[in-house]
């Protein structure tokens, strides 16, 4: 049987086609695992790390931002940034002893995962006074979930970059 040259083409386009997938398979699964390394018990709502590192980067901004190191806010943003390294390590982190519990386990990674969670809108709400304060805004409005407060962020670090 002979091949020609666009079968040859054809058959090297769909071998690299497979491995491109088969890597894309691989390093899917190779950081599902690695974020799951220390609560293999429960899958990590990928949502609440989503949030957790946009308040992170919103820090990063604020440590980078030049005008709140005159107004000694440095302290205040490495108390939030070790906050929210708390907040990650807690939340990637269960007991093993939990899967033993049943009911009672799986209760108790909820209620965690709760208080972590209203742990993170208390950052998320200094994140916003700091901003506030930083943009000279008299009116304060009040945040009600972390979606809320990481846009309002958002839009609070994109004013302060357009005035700058």
């Amino acid at each position: 049987m002979k091949y020609s040259i666009f079968s040859h083409i054809r058959d090297l386009i769909f071998l690299c086609l497979l491995f491109y997938l088969l890597k894309t398979a691989y390093d899917r699964n190779y950081t599902f695992l690695s974020a799951h390394k220390e609560s293999i018990i429960h899958e990590l709502d990928r949502s609440f790390i989503d949030q957790l590192y946009t308040a992170q980067r919103h820090v990063h901004f604020l440590q980078e931002y030049d005008d709140l190191h005159e107004n000694n806010c440095t302290g205040v943003i490495a108390d939030i940034k070790e906050n929210l390294t708390i907040i990650e390590e807690k939340y990637h982190k269960n007991s093993p002893a939990l899967v033993f519990l049943g009911p009672i386990g799986s209760a108790a990674i909820v209620a965690k995962e709760e208080l972590l969670q209203q742990k993170l809108l208390a950052v998320v709400k200094n994140i916003n006074q700091i901003l506030y304060t930083t943009n000279k805004i008299e009116q304060f409005s009040s945040i009600q979930s972390i979606d809320e407060g990481l846009q309002l962020n958002k839009q609070l670090i994109h004013s302060l970059t357009n005035n700058a």
